[in-house]
């Protein structure tokens, strides 16, 4: 269990206006759009490689978990929308904790809603600090451990970037 003393799983500091509006914001606009065309490309030449992959498995039965875990591990080291993104609504929020928490439990309870419909298929949750930069990782853990997500047992979880969670299973 994390250490919730420890300032990685606290809300992160609110940045300064002038950096925001004048830096972020500015640069946000510029290379978001850039971006997601790459990050399109990336995943057309990633759907690419799992085609291969594909036929491997195909002939080499045993090698489908490791290449599952090598296809999610490259799909997740790019994410779409990047830390350094700046959204209106973290320009209008900052510093907003009761909006970040609110955020967050609407988030974890339909999360949770769908893991108790679909029995347990759709069992992993993966935040971004988008979601959770005014409450902190602590708290997002805190209450998503009383709807039944842990830490997950294989992802790495990093408080200041990322939290990935898994249902228990006991709905």
């Amino acid at each position: 269990m994390p250490d919730y003393d420890d300032p990685a799983w606290r809300p992160l500091p609110v940045r300064p206006a002038a950096p925001r509006w004048l830096l972020l914001f500015p640069l946000t606009l510029v290379f978001l759009p850039l971006w997601w065309v790459v990050w399109i490309a990336l995943m057309a030449c990633f759907y690419g490689v799992a085609a291969v992959v594909q036929l491997v498995v195909y002939v080499l039965p045993r090698t489908e978990d490791g290449a599952t875990r090598v296809l999610d591990a490259m799909l997740v080291r790019v994410p779409f929308i990047p830390r350094w993104c700046v959204t209106p609504v973290a320009l209008v929020r900052e510093g907003d904790s009761a909006y970040y928490r609110a955020r967050v439990d609407r988030h974890i309870a339909g999360k949770t809603r769908r893991v108790e419909t679909s029995h347990g298929l759709q069992r992993d949750l993966d935040l971004g600090v988008h979601y959770f930069r005014g409450a902190g990782a602590g708290y997002v853990l805190r209450v998503a451990s009383e709807q039944g997500w842990d830490l997950h047992p294989v992802l790495r979880s990093h408080p200041r970037r990322r939290l990935r969670l898994r249902h228990s299973g006991r709905l």
